[in-house]
């Protein structure tokens, strides 16, 4: 029996036959995604919209966690989407390698998309080992975890057929470091559903400035971030610090979770700073705590492309942000946003007592302009639209191909 991918017929062209993997595929394209787990953060988000809006008369997508389900998992499952765990408890265990080679082969799917470190490295060589006709990885953050991590992407690159990553300046910097190949890097932005994140909304910032007992004299900060070392949190609670010899009613609210909780918590109490940064844990209701303040704050040390900056400029919060990763692909200074060096807390203070003391006008004007930004170039469909364009290019080049699947 003839093992390539075949055609059955002019007039029914998109339906092929793979004797090899015994599957027919008719209009849709199989997409497995591979992440490492579903906990609630920036890459599991993008995820879960890509598959919930995904045009499903043209892909079929099927997901695979090494992890539990947790959060984000469930959510996807509720929308009706396959979703399969590995069941593992920790991200390296060789039995994964097991798991994943058999799903593979049960599943058949013409695109292999892996979305973290560890399924970019794993799903590469099994997805290699299973002759899955297109890889693709991704990569997220422009700090992937050290040297070593490096050297093993160097390793695997020759088996993705393309490296999706999130902004510009990643893309520089993994280039330079070759850990992608530049003929096979590609940006794609995130996007987010503005229409979840209501410009200025005075109704809900009344609300819950009542439900916390903020006057409107209070100057209110919001971060959002889980608690861990990248958010470069320490650095903006020093910076609150300087602001309170000034400002003693400046509140910073901090929406996340994480491992450095216990530390921040010791760090908060140390400095007197109990009644003014309160660490509210995560929050379904992002959008909502967004109206609530009057200036959004990333202290990142680095970043891929954070969703929360489009979030904020949605809501028409001007921000003040580190300039980290994919930050000043989303923000001009000084027009859309403010920018500042990170690990620089007095710079960090200053930029946000500039912003505080802008004039309400000024402040509307700036949060004008980051909701245009979010509207033209970063919103949801834009980025599924991306998506579907790079899986429809891949599978068509796998068509042409004088030798499919090799």
């Amino acid at each position: 029996m003839q093992d390539t991918l075949t055609h059955r017929g002019s007039d029914d062209a998109d339906t092929f036959i793979d004797s090899r993997y015994n599957m027919v595929v008719k209009n849709r394209i199989k997409i497995l995604y591979f992440i490492t787990g579903l906990k609630t953060g920036g890459a599991e988000i993008v995820l879960y919209n890509l598959v919930k809006e995904i045009d499903k008369e043209r892909f079929e997508p099927i997901m695979i966690s090494i992890l539990s389900l947790t959060e984000v998992g469930e959510k996807i499952k509720k929308s009706g989407i396959p979703v399969l765990s590995l069941n593992a408890k920790f991200k390296f265990n060789p039995f994964i390698f097991f798991r994943l080679l058999s799903i593979l082969k049960k599943e058949k799917p013409i695109i292999l998309h892996t979305f973290l470190f560890h399924t970019d490295f794993l799903g590469r060589i099994v997805g290699k080992f299973c002759k899955v006709p297109i890889i693709i990885s991704s990569i997220r953050n422009e700090y992937i975890g050290g040297s070593l991590r490096e050297r093993l992407l160097q390793f695997t690159d020759k088996f993705a057929d393309v490296v999706v990553i999130v902004s510009q300046k990643v893309e520089e910097k993994m280039i330079k470091a070759r850990v992608v190949s530049p003929q096979k890097s590609i940006v794609i932005y995130n996007g987010i559903d503005i229409n979840k994140f209501k410009f200025q909304d005075e109704e809900k910032r009344k609300e819950i400035r009542e439900k916390f007992n903020l006057k409107e004299s209070n100057k209110v900060l919001i971060s959002v971030g889980r608690l861990f070392k990248a958010k470069g949190y320490p650095y903006l609670i020093e910076a609150i610090k300087i602001l309170k010899e000034k400002y003693p009613e400046i509140v910073l609210l901090i929406l996340g979770e994480g491992e450095e909780r216990e530390k921040l918590e010791k760090l908060i109490r140390k400095d007197n700073l109990d009644k003014n940064i309160f660490l509210l844990g995560r929050k379904e209701n992002v959008a909502d705590f967004l109206n609530v303040a009057d200036v959004f704050v990333l202290s990142s040390l680095w970043e891929g492309f954070p969703n929360v900056i489009l979030e904020a400029m949605a809501c028409g919060l001007p921000v003040v942000a580190t300039n980290v990763g994919g930050v000043e692909e989303i923000i001009e200074d000084n027009v859309s946003g403010f920018l500042v060096e990170p690990k620089n807390p007095s710079a960090l203070a200053k930029k946000i007592e500039f912003v505080l003391n802008l004039n309400s006008g000024k402040r509307k004007e700036i949060g004008k302009k980051g909701r245009k930004t979010i509207e033209e170039k970063f919103s949801l469909g834009k980025m599924i639209k991306s998506y579907e364009n790079l899986y429809e290019k891949l599978f068509k080049k796998l068509k042409n191909s004088p030798h499919p699947l090799f």
